[in-house]
């Protein structure tokens, strides 16, 4: 006579041997990379220096541009597609809102930055683009790389999370069970 199986039961099957160490996850939340890519990052900002030394002395106070308004237009469409990128990426849950986060944050402090340095005194203009500067555009690119850093812990906290859980049910997979009780 056969008993009723229990749903709650695990079945039986050939056993997963038993890890003897776990599978190699670095504690500390760094990224794998080259170690050439820091030596290459300090030589940029070290040459890039003498550049930026130059151009401040070369560089004339006033400049017309004959296609100002089409920079400026360019700029503010690309900014709108990237935080168009991150509302998509956010309410997906998708794992590139980090790095779109952190793109919108920069370019929304460029935005401003650009905003009030090339108003004009006149009519106001300075006035209103500190004010939109400081009520606007620095607020939400706070916003923006806090989102930035705030979903990058999330994912790390997360691959955690999952290795934990398999190394739990491959601990689990793999205890001997008793034998079942004779009747």
């Amino acid at each position: 006579m056969t008993t009723p199986r229990n749903r709650f039961t695990i079945p039986r099957g050939p056993r997963m041997r038993r890890r003897r160490r776990p599978l190699p996850y670095p504690r500390r939340e760094s990224l794998p990379l080259p170690r050439w890519i820091g030596t290459l990052a300090v030589g940029s900002i070290v040459g890039f220096l003498p550049w930026i030394v130059y151009l401040g002395l070369t560089l004339p106070q006033k400049v017309r541009s004959e296609h100002y308004d089409i920079a400026w237009l360019g700029f503010d469409c690309a900014m709108w597609t990237i935080l168009a990128a991150l509302a998509f990426c956010a309410l997906r849950r998708h794992a590139a809102t980090g790095p779109i986060a952190a793109v919108a944050s920069m370019m929304l402090v460029v935005d401003a930055w650009f905003d009030v340095f090339t108003s004009s005194a006149e009519h106001g203009a300075m006035t209103l683009a500190i004010v939109l500067a400081l009520c606007g555009e620095l607020p939400l690119a706070l916003l923006c790389g806090w989102a930035a850093v705030h979903t990058e812990r999330m994912r790390a906290r997360a691959y955690r999370g999952m290795r934990e859980r398999f190394d739990r049910a491959a601990d689990a997979v793999s205890v001997p069970r008793a034998a079942p009780p004779q009747r």
